[in-house]
């Protein structure tokens, strides 16, 4: 066991000569207070005293991070004003003059699990607190600290007379040894990466002057309850004109001349006026609406009937493979508002819900699309595009489609985004290769019913449009490993990116009525915080108008990102990247941690999100992140090789992507290189560890072992296989569902491997990984699996994913960094029946 004792002295020292050294030095305490104003009751005796020191400790910590980011260490001055007496953080001492409240903070780094006892001593009714959040009110607390840095701060209500001030750390174990040199920045947090506040949604006026702005952001304090605010903005000044938190507005769009923004709220559809700041209910006991848009003077809207089952029903008689779903059997139609009356009439009645894409005032049509039933052809679902008529309320069917997104009008025709096989395949570049109707194209309607492919020979897969006044459209893209905006000029036939500075374009909106459309975007890149600008199109100057790095990672240091691409063996260049440590050393050794693509779409540069690359890095692994054959954003040749592959060409990719890697990085031992992937990545986790013995462990989570159960059994499991597995089923192509499937080559695994998965998960049922937890534990392999209760294909909650979060990465420092205290905390071995 070993000790280490922080015995404050009575030695003064002043702050700006703090030593920075790995010993222990009376420096790395600084005290505050004692605070003498005259209080009723001491902190921890009050009725609300919970909530007073919670409140407390949250300026204290927010006042450190300040002094931190100003000054070196903390060698500013740092001082606080308490109603009338100027206080500041100093170094501290054994003894204290004067009576009142008192705070210490320490700063420290770890650089594994550590576990031990912080033992306090010399303070009235001491708590204790880590990075601002309680730990425990005691003189012994226990500390269960992941790799990484910290602020411990001590809150206590006075200084005990006859015992000295103390702090007393008890490791658990010989390694379980801190660090208490004070940072001049920390790296990166779970915390900091779920809990920063971002924007979330985007509306942006016609003329450009406002913009209706929502955030969210999370409290420890709140736990999984997320905090919400919408805003509205004028865009000159960034200044706030009206704010909502509760009854929060959705499905908002604004009047053609900017003048009233419309929206849901309440179960009612309420309209502001920009120029009064003053709200009208225009229709109400209106709820399930959604989908608003502007016509004329009118709005538009989908108000959904959900299904009400017999209460006394002991069965369900499937009606459709669709009946899977949760909320298949609501029934949504599209109404019209007059605003000016309050009339609403029914526009569209048909058993099959109605969904509205765009109108057209000049035309009196509006387009819209249902989905019937239809499995004649993969992949086994049809949309039907339809043009209502207003006036007279009789609808054309224009098309039924297998591969269809979405369709905007046009002065003399319509775009429409499609997979390539849209009509017969106008959109397949190379008719001899197989291509996968996830890469997406867009396409040209003429008034006349014509269709042209305008994307055929465009690299990245085209997501969402936006038309402009001009009929120019503005398109979110897929291009590679990045999201970025184009411009298709609709004269000239041509692409154009977009300079938006960022990697990822989370959100944007256009005000499409200047001359010069303004576009406001929120997006991040790899190593670099959510920001939000204003720009001019064809402008490469931004106004910035919100900044996620300032407000919540002003002090937070972060390894570098580097590209790696290689050419595999078929000469296809494989696009990569590599994160490295934030304190990377290029002498030492690392283990490192490969991820990929799951579905089929590439891992994207963004800076947080299900699968933090920068919080692995902050706690000491390199991370190599590879696009392998299938991703879509390449070329459809490139992303047709996930069509009837299910791992053939990835897998490939992979393993020579990986010695490719090491090969190129001799900093990475490469006996301690770990794999994993989700949902397709998780399958293919689970059938390279059938391929290859390269990784020292893995982990699938939510990974599918059997193709023909996921096939017949998740919710979406036969429409994805009828892109993924066109034209292959289990009796026609059983080949394909037994030799892919990795369940059927269990034997063959000597890889420690980590199963996690949802036991709500409705995409990948949860027996996708007990089929492959039973056959390891018959075979003798190793393997864990961990479910995680409630949740679905994706681990959101709050709690849940740090959870998540920690299971992961303690598996692999198990595995390979040989250190099992992290899983061990988490999942400790009982010889009870469980």
């Amino acid at each position: 066991m070993k000790a280490f004792t922080l015995v404050c002295t009575s030695l003064a020292m002043a702050i700006s000569s703090i030593a920075h050294g790995a010993e222990i030095d009376i420096s790395h305490i600084q005290r505050l207070g004692p605070v003498i104003q005259l209080t009723a009751t001491p902190l921890s005796k009050s009725a609300q005293a919970d909530a007073l020191r919670a409140n407390l400790v949250t300026n204290l910590v927010a006042k450190l991070a300040v002094n931190v980011v100003e000054g070196s260490g903390l060698k500013k001055s740092n001082s606080i004003q308490v109603f009338n007496q100027q206080l500041t953080w100093q170094a501290a001492s054994s003894t204290v003059e004067g009576e009142g409240w008192l705070a210490y903070q320490l700063p420290v780094s770890t650089h594994r699990f550590t576990q031990g006892t912080l033992t306090v001593k010399g303070l009235d009714n001491p708590q204790v607190y880590v990075n601002g959040q309680l730990v425990k009110s005691a003189n012994e607390v226990t500390l269960n600290l992941t790799n990484g840095d910290y602020q411990v701060l001590v809150l206590a209500d006075g200084q005990q007379k006859e015992v000295p001030f103390s702090l007393d750390w008890q490791g658990k174990s010989d390694v379980d040894q801190l660090d208490f040199t004070q940072q001049k920045s920390q790296r990166v947090s779970a915390q900091q990466l779920f809990d920063a506040k971002v924007i979330n949604s985007l509306t942006l006026s016609p003329n450009g002057q406002y913009l209706l702005q929502s955030t969210i952001e999370y409290q420890a304090s709140q736990g999984d309850t997320a905090i919400e605010v919408s805003e509205l903005r004028k865009v000159s000044d960034n200044s706030v004109m009206y704010r909502w938190q509760d009854n929060r507005p959705s499905s908002a769009v604004w009047s053609g001349d900017s003048k009233q923004l419309a929206f849901v709220a309440n179960k009612q559809i309420q309209l502001l006026n920009v120029a009064e700041l003053t709200i009208q209910v225009v229709a109400s006991d209106i709820d399930n609406v959604s989908g608003l848009h502007w016509y004329g003077d009118s709005v538009l809207f989908n108000w959904e009937k959900p299904f009400k089952a017999d209460e006394k029903a002991t069965s369900k008689r499937f009606r459709a493979l669709e009946d899977r779903w949760s909320g298949w059997r609501n029934n949504s139609q599209i109404y019209q508002l007059d605003v000016a009356s309050g009339f609403i009439r029914q526009l569209t009645d048909n058993k099959i819900s109605s969904s509205i894409l765009d109108a057209s005032v000049d035309n009196g049509t509006l387009l819209l699309t249902r989905s019937p039933v239809d499995y004649a052809q993969p992949a086994h679902g049809l949309t039907q595009l339809v043009e209502l008529s207003l006036n007279v309320l009789t609808e054309t069917v224009i098309g039924q489609y297998r591969s269809f997104s979405s369709a905007l009008y046009t002065d003399d025709g319509m775009y429409i985004t499609a997979g390539p096989r849209f009509m017969d395949g106008v959109g397949i570049q190379d008719k001899t290769i197989e291509v996968n109707d996830y890469d997406g194209q867009l396409y040209w309607r003429d008034g006349k019913g014509n269709v042209s492919a305008l994307s055929k020979d465009f690299t990245p897969a085209i997501g969402s449009m936006t038309k402009l006044e001009n009929d120019d459209v503005i398109l979110t893209v897929t291009e590679g490993d990045r999201s970025p905006l184009y411009l298709f000029d609709k004269s000239k036939q041509r692409f154009s990116r977009i300079d938006s500075g960022v990697d990822m374009v989370d959100y944007f909106s256009v005000a499409i009525e200047p001359s010069a459309p303004t576009i406001v975007f929120a997006g991040t890149s790899g190593t670099a915080p959510q920001k939000t600008f204003k720009m001019t199109l064809n402008s490469s100057g931004k106004q910035l108008l919100f900044d996620s790095q300032q407000q919540s990672y002003a002090n937070t240091r972060f390894g570098d990102i580097q590209d790696f691409d290689f050419t595999n063996k078929h000469g296809h260049n494989i696009d990569g990247r590599v994160y490295l440590p934030a304190d990377f050393d290029v002498s030492k050794k690392y283990p490192a941690l490969v991820y990929y693509y799951g579905g089929t779409s590439p891992v994207g540069r963004h800076f947080t999100g299900r699968w933090p690359f920068n919080l692995w890095a902050a706690q000491g692994y390199v991370v190599y992140v590879l696009q392998p054959n299938g991703a879509t954003g390449y070329g459809q040749a490139f992303s047709g090789r996930h069509v009837n592959a299910w791992g053939k060409y990835s897998a490939e990719d992979i393993i020579e992507g990986t010695n490719a890697f090491l090969d190129a990085h001799d900093f990475v031992d490469p006996k301690r290189v770990g794999n994993m992937g989700a949902s397709y990545g998780g399958f293919m986790t689970m059938y390279l560890a059938t391929k290859t013995d390269i990784f020292a462990a893995s982990m699938s989570h939510a990974g599918i072992s059997n193709l023909s159960s996921y096939w017949g059994h998740g919710w979406w499991g036969y429409g994805y296989s009828g892109v993924a597995s066109r034209g292959s089923f289990p009796w026609n192509n059983p080949e394909l569902y037994v030799e892919q499937s990795p369940l059927y080559h269990a034997d063959k695994i000597t890889t420690p491997l980590l199963l996690i998965h949802g036991n709500a998960d409705t995409n990948v049922p949860v027996g996708e990984s007990h089929y492959m937890y039973t056959a390891l534990k018959l075979l003798g392999k190793e393997v864990e699996l961990v479910e995680f209760n409630g949740q679905n294909h994706h681990i959101n909650t709050r709690h849940a994913r740090f959870g998540w979060w920690d299971t992961t990465m303690a598996w692999f420092d198990l595995k390979l960094k040989d250190q099992p205290e992290w899983w061990n905390s988490l999942y400790p071995e009982t010889t009870e029946q469980q």
